[in-house]
């Protein structure tokens, strides 16, 4: 429950690439490594549908289960996670509101979503600036897995610039840097692009 005592959810349209890959990894003992139950497995394996609320928990549960046994915990992993599975199951499910020719009007209908269609807790609020923009994401009670979590996140901003005439991507978070592990409530993502 967050601070206000709503139950946190988050749909699963951002939950079906992590489904995949925990369905599509047999030979990992998801029980014994990572904190997943045996009611979390049976559920990924009935299938998570991408227009259906879940909660949090289960939600941070696979992403960080993901992160660290498929990934290694490394970012790059994330990154590319984020960029190739997460971002082409947003852009099947939103393609509207997540097409534009201009990236600057991408990231505030980005932002419009991520506190209300994709999570129903947190907000997210961008502000341009003549390179880029600046896109901020806060949650008090802590950002999904963490480093894995904004890892992913410029995975997907990469793609999503591309996907919408943007060229040389870069993206800077200084709280990446932060020790692991470490509770993350707000990430700042520098966002430039030609």
């Amino acid at each position: 429950m967050s601070e206000s005592g709503k139950e946190q959810k988050v749909k699963g349209a951002l939950m079906v690439g992590l489904a995949m890959v925990i369905k599509g990894s047999k030979d990992i003992d998801w029980l014994g490594q990572t904190r997943l139950t045996a009611q979390d497995l049976e559920l990924i394996r009935k299938g998570i549908m991408s227009s259906i609320w879940y909660d949090k928990s289960l939600y941070e549960r696979m992403g960080e289960a993901v992160y660290k046994v498929v990934g290694k915990s490394q970012p790059e992993g994330a990154y590319q996670f984020g960029h190739g599975i997460v971002a082409e199951t947003l852009l099947k499910v939103y393609r509207g509101p997540l097409v534009s020719n201009e990236p600057k009007e991408l990231f505030a209908k980005f932002a419009e979503l991520y506190g209300t269609a994709w999570f129903n807790y947190g907000k997210a609020e961008f502000t341009p600036t003549s390179q880029g923009g600046i896109l901020k994401v806060t949650d008090p009670d802590g950002l999904p897995f963490g480093q894995g979590f904004l890892a992913m996140l410029k995975g997907v901003f990469a793609r999503m610039v591309k996907e919408n005439q943007g060229k040389n991507v870069t993206i800077e978070c200084p709280e990446e840097k932060l020790p692991a592990g470490q509770k993350i409530t707000s990430a700042t993502l520098n966002i430039r692009w030609e």
